[in-house]
């Protein structure tokens, strides 16, 4: 197991909340910086869970997020009299930092100039 406490950025493509609220499943890529042009992707299939759940409900596809506490385990199960194993990343705390979906904000009132005395 391997508790990470730092910051990890990803992009969320895909946002499932469960029937009873639970969880959370996502589909995530983080990018690593190879050179000064190239960048590594990987792509990643973690379950949120907690305080990360209740700052995650809103989350959509394109939008980034900060992941703050995380936990990474190997586990096993046997299937068939066979052993397999599989990949666990679990979200405890995590916030939306952006989006892609842009909307276009909203003009903001100016004040009525008509009844200034001067």
């Amino acid at each position: 197991m391997i508790l990470n406490k730092s910051k990890i950025y990803a992009k969320v493509w895909k946002a499932e909340l469960t029937e009873n609220g639970k969880y959370m499943d996502l589909q995530i890529s983080t990018s690593e910086k190879q050179e000064e042009t190239k960048y590594v992707n990987s792509g990643w299939f973690p379950r949120a869970i907690g305080h990360a759940l209740n700052s995650l409900k809103s989350v959509k596809k394109g939008d980034k997020i900060e992941i703050t506490s995380s936990k990474f385990t190997n586990e096993y199960k046997e299937v068939d009299g066979v052993k397999k194993g599989f990949f666990r990343f679990i979200i405890f705390e995590a916030k939306i930092v952006g989006s892609e979906n842009k909307e276009t904000p909203q003009p903001t009132q100016q004040p009525n100039r008509s009844e200034d005395p001067f």
